[in-house]
């Protein structure tokens, strides 16, 4: 008759095996959703720099549409985390660092901190997304502008 302190490890492993699978096929979706935001972001900088104002407004949603969805409130308190004045990366590209991006992800939601890359000013530009129709759409844009020092002096 076997013992049951000799199936008691076999027990524990074969419940361990599936929750290890479970976990790396979510590292994966996770993964999988981040590649799909960094090349919405790509697709983003590309249309901004050639000013194609209509692809840049096709992945830009109406507030009306998610009017009804408010935004997750743990991804709202992200976006209001300093870091907006990091200092800019090197980068072998002009503009913005979309491999760097900080990505929150929250459901359908994700709120994206991407920095700007030197001779750039100082800082990130900050997005809201969400999934939307299969694909993941912008409701907030704010990119970011080095402050202007204004005097009064005449």
């Amino acid at each position: 008759m076997p013992s049951y302190r000799a199936l008691l490890p076999l027990l524990a492993l074969s419940f361990a095996a599936p929750v290890s699978a479970a976990a790396q096929g979510s590292s994966a979706h996770v993964d999988s959703t981040r590649a799909r935001i960094q090349t919405t972001l790509r697709a983003f900088y590309f249309n901004l720099a050639h000013q194609d104002w209509e692809a840049l407004t096709a992945d830009v949603l109406p507030a009306k549409v998610v009017a009804h969805r408010p935004a997750p409130e743990a991804l709202v308190a992200a976006a209001a985390l300093p870091g907006r004045d990091a200092a800019p990366l090197e980068c072998s590209t002009t503009g913005a660092a979309v491999d760097q991006a900080a990505i929150t992800l929250e459901g359908d939601w994700a709120e994206v901190s991407v920095p700007r890359c030197a001779p750039a000013p100082a800082g990130s530009d900050e997005f809201r997304l969400i999934r939307f129709e299969q694909r993941w759409r912008f409701v907030y844009i704010d990119l970011y502008q080095a402050p202007v020092s204004v005097s009064a002096g005449r």
